[in-house]
């Protein structure tokens, strides 16, 4: 069911991007970059990501959904700051798990999730433009589960990362992004205090307005 969602907002979300890129000729683009440095939209793509740290065995990655909306403000044609807020998956199979289970454990988290990114980008002149980005991200527990038993109170609340990445922008209306967010902070809040931390690495495609 999890699955069937996510491909049918990835669906909506391209069949958009795509109507948005064939009705937006490229002087129309540039004179609505010139007009509003300050845009906002909507972005959705997936999550592929994994445990680690020095109580984390082998494990295997896991795809989820993460979207929702941004806004982007360009001080310059060259630089600009993008907040967002996402509602971010992040799973994981870890061999002997990391709670001092024996056997192979699922974990499923939830997280809303909001990076503040500083974004550098490289004007081409035409419809498609490069960026490289960097920034902060917090995250705050949605939910959390160990093969469907509720975690609760055994997950951190709040998390947080370093996000980097890169992308195209298209006739600056669309967007196309990859990046990896690095967790520095332990996710599980035990009194065996075991090091485990997210790393998630996502693809979005994003829709501006």
């Amino acid at each position: 069911m999890k699955n069937k969602i996510c491909f049918n907002i990835l669906t909506i979300v391209v069949l958009t991007a795509i109507m948005i890129v064939s009705s937006v000729d490229k002087t129309k683009a540039q004179s609505y970059t010139d007009n509003d440095p300050l845009t906002w939209g909507f972005t959705a793509g997936i999550s592929i990501s994994d445990l680690w740290g020095d109580d984390v065995g082998a494990t295997s990655t896991r795809a989820g959904f993460t979207g929702g909306a941004f806004m982007n403000y360009r001080f310059s044609p060259y630089i600009s700051v993008q907040p967002e807020a996402l509602f971010t998956m992040k799973h994981s199979e870890v061999r002997d798990g990391v709670l001092g289970e024996n056997r192979k454990i699922e974990y499923d988290f939830g997280y809303l999730e909001i990076p503040v990114l500083l974004k550098a980008h490289v004007p081409t002149g035409g419809a498609v433009s490069p960026n490289i980005y960097a920034g902060p991200a917090l995250s705050f527990k949605l939910y959390g589960d160990a093969d469907g038993s509720d975690l609760g109170s055994d997950l951190n609340s709040v998390d947080f990362g370093f996000a980097f990445g890169a992308g195209l922008d298209i006739y600056h209306r669309v967007n196309l992004d990859a990046r990896y967010i690095l967790g520095v902070v332990d996710v599980f809040d035990v009194t065996a205090d075991p090091e485990a931390k997210n790393g998630s690495f996502a693809i979005t495609l994003g829709v501006g307005f």
